[in-house]
């Protein structure tokens, strides 16, 4: 057996039995660094603390990392992939922005 599929059987086993985790997509990814960035910018709150925070440095990383990622991956998205990715980028430099006034 690879070492793929053994961790695919060991983290298939982890999986809680009443639900399966979501595919592995760009949009799934996307997502994931929208809300922590949005956390950060104090615009949710954690799910586990239940308060709001901001942490400017951290919405920073979060803003520079989806940037990143749109440079690395430029050429190789679907159209609905690139549109997500550029919506939630100005979306967040917007809340930066004003976060920092």
């Amino acid at each position: 057996m690879s070492d793929d599929a053994a961790l695919t059987e060991d983290s298939e086993q982890d999986l809680p039995a009443e639900g399966k985790m979501p595919p592995a997509t760009l949009d799934f990814l996307v997502h994931t660094l929208f809300t922590q960035a949005l956390m950060a910018l104090g615009r949710i709150p954690n799910p586990i603390t239940k308060q709001a925070i901001t942490n400017i440095p951290t919405a920073k990383h979060f803003i520079d990392t989806l940037d990143m990622l749109g440079q690395k991956t430029a050429g190789n998205l679907s159209t609905d992939e690139k549109r997500l990715l550029e919506e939630v980028q100005h979306q967040l430099r917007t809340m930066y922005v004003e976060a920092l006034k």
